[in-house]
């Protein structure tokens, strides 16, 4: 049912199209020009009218200045470690990570952060 839909609007549309380049073609170059030309100046017309009409509107309405909006601050949600969930970003906190952590430079174990021993 649908593809009989969809075929019938297939077939309208090309029916369509021929009939609009049997029309189109049956014009002389003269004619095409003059119509080619038409729609440009309409369109043309429509955009300076616009542009004239915003710069006449610009400086209207004076008591109405330029308002200012200051940036409110955009709370960002904490980014987590993907594999430690614990352990908290951004925040200013201690950061709880695994019991046993060792120092990058010199190889010692560190304290765990209840301040145990780590062994």
């Amino acid at each position: 049912m649908m593809r009989k839909k969809i075929e019938r609007i297939r077939n309208y549309k090309d029916q369509q199209d021929e009939a609009l380049r049997h029309w189109l073609d049956s014009l002389s170059p003269q004619t095409k020009l003059s119509i080619v030309i038409g729609v440009f100046t309409v369109f043309a017309g429509c955009a300076l009218f616009m542009f004239g009409t915003a710069i006449y509107h610009l400086g209207q309405y004076p008591d109405r200045g330029i308002e200012i909006h200051h940036i409110r601050h955009l709370e960002l949600h904490q980014r987590q470690d993907s594999i430690n969930l614990l352990k908290q970003y951004y925040d200013g906190t201690e950061q709880e990570s695994n019991p046993v952590d060792t120092c990058t430079e010199t190889g010692k174990e560190t304290e765990t952060v209840d301040g145990r021993a780590a062994s």
